[in-house]
């Protein structure tokens, strides 16, 4: 028969009772016995006087022996003084049984009511009620621990929000593209006749809008495998410098395109420890973004510094932006997260997400500042550096 929780300390308690009389009732048999029984205890230290001498002449001084006429039977206590010491032993022994009896089980009852308390609400939490706390005060265990769960259904109810807002925004993207293909294939279907050049813009729209959702799922992918397997494993040693560069030349016809003023600040090596892919899909994103979401004829700054004191690889992506506020800051990382500057809402898609990840992959940080007054956004990356030993 399986005993539960409250069972088994009540049982723990009367263990522990029955013990301490048992050996209060040792200690006072052996103090009662050795008491009356003096006698034969000093006939026993007579047969060896040197060996014992000093505890026979401590007897004697504790007994009390008259001037005239045989000495009265030696005792160690004398008999009242005995039994006054007895029944203050065995009072307090009583006393000291009843409080940490009492006391147990005061504590025993809190601690009970406290878990039965944690288990009644945890019953009633389910996914449309994870608002519900336990918000337990006191600074016992029991206390503690329902903090600390009060804590882990914060976590829980934030990854909910998330994870539904991440579906309604996905379901919204991927959906977009989809409409616009089954749209422009429905106009198709009613024209019978159609002239070449507005079959050929059509196909192209409807092309465009494939690719686009490839891109969507294709960065789902992305994202779910970063955030399932950091692949480390695959790690090495990757020079961030020659990645940029490399990028850079990819990125050499938009930026001519919009006319922006490239300034590069960067010497010496800068090498870390980690993925060559991951590192130039980060290095893809974020000049993409910065170079999509620049005005016109500003200036695009990257930086790229080595904190020898820190040792830390920093980058820097500054761009001049008009779409972006100060409040979107806490938010610009998650995933498909919408801007409030602009009234259509234009999501930023996956790849701040990504990026974000794959930072926190190589054990490294990345943030986002806004200049209200030069409209600048700036992307700060911090790696740790890596250098052979």
């Amino acid at each position: 028969m399986k005993l539960t929780l409250r069972s088994k300390i009540l049982l723990w308690f009367a263990i522990l009772i029955l013990i301490a009389v048992i050996l209060y009732g040792f200690l006072i048999f052996f103090v009662y016995r050795f008491n009356l029984m003096g006698e034969r205890y000093m006939i026993a230290l007579n047969k060896d006087p040197g060996q014992y001498r000093l505890i026979i002449d401590r007897l004697k001084e504790l007994n009390y022996f008259e001037s005239f006429g045989p000495p009265h039977q030696l005792t160690i206590l004398p008999p009242e003084l005995f039994m006054r010491i007895f029944f203050t032993i065995t009072g307090g022994v009583l006393a000291i049984i009843i409080i940490s009896v009492s006391g147990g089980y005061l504590v025993l009852r809190r601690m009970m009511g406290q878990i039965d308390f944690i288990t009644s609400n945890v019953r009633e939490i389910d996914e449309k009620r994870l608002h519900l706390r336990l918000n337990l005060k006191g600074k016992d265990a029991i206390s503690k621990m329902g903090g600390v769960f009060d804590g882990m259904l914060d976590k829980i109810e934030n990854s909910f929000k998330n994870q539904k807002q991440f579906i309604q925004n996905a379901s919204h993207e991927l959906n977009t593209p989809l409409t616009v293909i089954k749209t422009k294939i429905d106009l198709l279907k009613q024209k019978k006749n159609i002239g070449e050049k507005d079959y050929k813009s059509t196909i192209e729209l409807i092309d465009s809008e494939i690719m686009r959702l490839s891109g969507i799922t294709e960065e789902l992918l992305t994202l779910s495998d970063l955030e399932e397997n950091n692949n480390k494993r695959e790690f090495n040693e990757v020079n961030l410098k020659s990645i940029l560069n490399r990028m850079l030349k990819v990125f050499e016809n938009q930026i001519n395109s919009k006319d922006l003023k490239l300034k590069i600040y960067f010497n010496g090596e800068f090498k870390i420890w980690g993925s060559k892919l991951q590192m130039e899909q980060l290095l893809l994103n974020l000049l993409d973004n910065a170079i999509k979401y620049s005005v016109s004829g500003s200036e695009l700054k990257i930086n790229l510094k080595n904190i020898i004191k820190r040792k830390l690889i920093n980058l820097t992506v500054t761009n001049t932006s008009m779409i972006i506020k100060r409040e979107d800051l806490p938010y610009i990382f998650k995933r498909f997260y919408k801007k409030s500057a602009v009234n259509n809402r234009k999501s930023f898609g996956l790849g701040l997400s990504i990026s974000k990840k794959i930072v926190e992959n190589h054990s490294g940080s990345i943030k986002a500042n806004y200049d209200e007054h030069r409209k600048e956004i700036t992307f700060k990356v911090f790696l740790p550096s890596y250098k052979k030993v």
